[in-house]
């Protein structure tokens, strides 16, 4: 590679580690989806369970997964004064008054036949009880404990069992699947330990509270962090019991198979150093342009609309510089250049040719005429007899080469619009110029 395209490369993959240019500076393909599945549904039997308490008809069990990419775990939910978490529901959280626990891992795994102890809200980091990981029922494979007849603790009026509704809404039945499943690690993730604000009037013994809203929080564990039970990789971090709306935003950390940890946010603003907003993480979700290669694209939605429209264009916008791209729609300073003393580091001959006395000497070889170029072809005007041609983006990007020119110029009419430097070779010396391929 030249000198000079290997310094524009430096150049612009320095900005990009630095931020400047936008979206492209930092994946998100760490979270795969998060899932919210419908769980169970109460019905009137249900509702009878005088030991659990304030469980009422129509009341939904939700279950929340964050699926992770290959190789990656999770290590934590946490919460900070500027990403808050939130987990809220227009009604009251259903907590089981006898049985009920802050986090899933805590739930005893024999009292789930009991009564609609199997519905508790709770926290957590991939169990569903002291014995069993929580997968989604269209992933467990070993049947059910739950259920019918074998579900006691309902009122003696009650036929049939408790946790029994076999509604179309709920999906498959818990009598049929129940989201439990053994694992062959640990079910309490490793060195568990929750710092900051206690969840435990919105995860305990009370059917009162709506929310458990934190700006101080951390559940987590240490290396190797919690990986899901299944191919799909997908991790329960709670299980919510409502009559109401869901809603919630959720901030994590993730481990990635190199060890490192980054941390994912709910909102796009305010974020540190280290976080990166992904609207997967709130719900319900905003949905928007989600490709970051358009000036549309919105860190914070979790859905796409179909809103990307424009494909974003890096270059310099500035009329005054001499690399100013008529074709850019995102002006990038670091970019421009404006003459041999103030290129921002660039090699004007490359970026600017014919600027520096030196290149306008090789300018006067050859005229690049119309320019911006109007019928797809670049026609030149030259005494030298040209043996071989390539035309680069400004990246440094070879984007055609090949022998002679032609009597009838050069074909770009599938070129992007944009500025390109067309380098000539005649005999044993190399011409360039710029040349403008408009908007068609």
């Amino acid at each position: 590679m030249p000198r000079s395209l290997h310094t524009l490369l430096l150049h612009t993959a320095s900005l990009v580690s630095a931020g400047v240019l936008p979206h492209v500076a930092r994946a998100q393909n760490d979270i795969a989806d998060v899932r919210v599945e419908t769980y169970y549904i109460a019905d009137a039997n249900d509702a009878t369970d005088t030991t659990g308490g304030g469980l009422a008809e129509g009341s939904t069990t939700y279950r929340i997964f964050i699926q992770l990419a290959e190789g990656r775990s999770l290590r934590a939910l946490y919460a900070t004064e500027q990403h808050p978490l939130h987990i809220t529901s227009t009604a009251p959280l259903f907590n089981h008054l006898d049985r009920g626990k802050r986090y899933g891992h805590e739930v005893n795994n024999g009292a789930l036949d009991e009564g609609v102890v199997a519905l508790d809200s709770w926290l957590s980091l991939g169990a569903a009880s002291n014995q069993r990981i929580g997968v989604r029922k269209a992933m467990d494979t070993d049947g059910s404990l739950l259920g019918g007849a074998d579900n006691d603790g309902g009122s003696a009026a009650v036929s049939g069992g408790l946790l029994n509704n076999n509604a179309a809404a709920l999906g498959v039945p818990l009598t049929v699947q129940d989201g439990l499943t053994t694992s062959a690690g640990n079910v309490v993730p490793p060195n568990f330990l929750v710092t900051g604000d206690d969840p435990r009037a919105a995860f305990a013994d009370s059917t009162l509270t709506t929310t458990f809203l934190s700006n101080d929080f951390r559940m987590g564990c240490t290396t190797p962090g919690v990986v899901g039970d299944t191919t799909t990789n997908e991790v329960l971090v709670a299980q919510v019991t409502t009559n109401g709306e869901l809603s919630f935003a959720l901030n994590i950390e993730v481990q990635l198979a190199n060890g490192d940890v980054v941390r994912y946010v709910a909102a796009d603003t305010l974020l540190a150093a280290d976080e990166t907003a992904n609207g997967l993480l709130t719900y319900p979700q905003q949905c928007g342009c989600t490709d970051p290669e358009y000036l549309e694209y919105d860190a914070a939605a979790g859905c796409d609309d179909g809103s990307c429209a424009t494909t974003i264009v890096f270059g310099c916008m500035d009329t005054q510089a001499c690399n100013y791209d008529a074709a850019a729609n995102f002006n990038i300073a670091q970019l421009c250049c404006y003459g041999p003393t103030d290129c921002n580091g660039l090699d004007i001959d490359l970026v600017c040719p014919g600027v520096g006395l030196v290149e306008q000497q090789r300018m006067n070889t050859f005229i690049i005429a119309p320019n911006p170029i109007t019928d797809g072809r670049i026609h030149l005007i030259t005494d030298a007899v040209v043996q071989q041609y390539q035309l680069v983006d400004i990246t440094g990007r070879l984007v055609l080469n090949g022998n002679a020119t032609g009597g009838n110029g050069l074909d770009v009419a599938h070129v992007p619009a944009g500025t390109y430097v067309l380098v000539l070779h005649a005999g044993s010396t190399s011409h360039r110029g710029t040349v403008i391929i408009p908007a068609r």
